[in-house]
């Protein structure tokens, strides 16, 4: 499989290009992988650091941009507590 990188540069900040790169992150993955991230990082619930967050979906192949737009749009850093 050969790598590409994809130039969001042309896109104006904000939600379109977030949108784009989470588009081109599922066309990469394919439906069935990308929704087995997405599951993944909402279940972390903060318990994994953010950098080991990003090298998880480097060794997936998505970095940079997308990988950030991956993080901000389904990881939240907030751990959940239990104060039962």
């Amino acid at each position: 499989m050969s790598s590409y990188t994809i130039d969001y540069g042309n896109i104006p900040d904000g939600d379109q290009k977030m949108y784009c790169a989470i588009q081109d992150c599922k066309k990469y993955l394919g439906t069935r992988q990308f929704k087995k991230i997405v599951y993944i990082l909402q279940g972390d619930k903060g318990q994994t650091p953010r950098n080991l967050v990003r090298l998880g979906l480097a060794l997936q192949g998505i970095q940079g941009y997308p990988a950030d737009a991956m993080i901000d749009m389904f990881w939240d850093s907030q751990r959940e507590l239990d104060f039962s």
